[in-house]
């Protein structure tokens, strides 16, 4: 793979006691070259250590032995590895992940060659640092900061680990959402932390909104086979489509 390098002088020199566990997927937002000049700027205070461009260009702009600025804020975390520092703090992710940009934004879909150029990345990076190529360590940027949606619903991260997984296979089509049984059973609930609301009973969809602890929620019914978190793979669903899992609420 050929890595253009643009340095940024926005990073820590090493990962103090840390090294990388798991690989952040982030949208740029904008395009490569906006990134570019946008990380090269001591002003703009934020890095990420490559990007990528739609048409399968890699850029380079801290190195993996050093801790780029892309995922140092931390709100109500749904990653299952994030590192606990105590009194409900955590230590910054910065020192134990490697950062991914890519160009576009939320709504953009991806390209075939952004795919390949990722999936390959992504592969090269899981070699070096012995990282396993699964869910729980290639994770979107909102399972960290949920306030933002960070890349957006428009990358499917389950094919990005499939394709990094399989090198030299096209990107293999989205897989099919499972039939859930559906049970019917209105009722109210309380939510206990500060809840995602998604677009389906998993974590690989961004989430659609954010509430608050203690606000009351309506539902519909539930099902029993959405993605198992902590495990429970019980989730809710509405009146309007949406969902949220049970381990974020009580009932009322």
């Amino acid at each position: 793979m050929t890595i253009t390098q643009v340095p940024s002088l926005n990073f820590f020199p090493g990962r103090k006691t840390w090294k990388p566990i798991a690989i952040v997927i982030h949208i740029m937002e904008g395009s490569l070259s906006g990134t570019d000049s946008w990380f090269q700027s001591v002003d703009s205070k934020v890095s990420a250590h490559y990007g990528v461009g739609r048409n399968g260009e890699v850029h380079q702009y801290v190195q993996e032995t050093d801790s780029a600025w892309h995922a140092g804020r931390v709100f109500t975390p749904s990653w299952q590895l994030i590192q606990p520092a105590g009194d409900g703090m955590y230590y910054n992710p910065n020192y134990y992940t490697v950062g991914i940009e890519h160009e576009g934004d939320e709504q953009t879909d991806w390209t075939d060659a952004t795919y390949a150029a990722s999936s390959s990345l992504i592969r090269d990076i899981s070699t070096r640092w012995n990282i396993p190529l699964d869910r729980n360590h290639v994770i979107g940027h909102h399972e960290i900061y949920a306030k933002k949606a960070c890349p957006g619903n428009k990358v499917n991260l389950l094919k990005l680990i499939a394709l990094a997984s399989t090198p030299g296979q096209p990107p293999p089509p989205a897989p099919a959402p499972p039939t859930l049984l559906k049970i019917l059973q209105l009722g109210m609930a309380t939510t206990t932390v500060r809840l995602n609301i998604r677009s389906s009973p998993d974590r690989n969809q961004a989430p659609l909104t954010t509430i608050d602890p203690g606000t009351r929620v309506a539902f519909d019914g539930y099902v029993e086979q959405g993605e198992s978190v902590s495990g429970n793979s019980k989730w809710f669903y509405t009146a309007n489509g949406t969902w949220f899992w049970s381990g974020g609420v009580k009932l009322n």
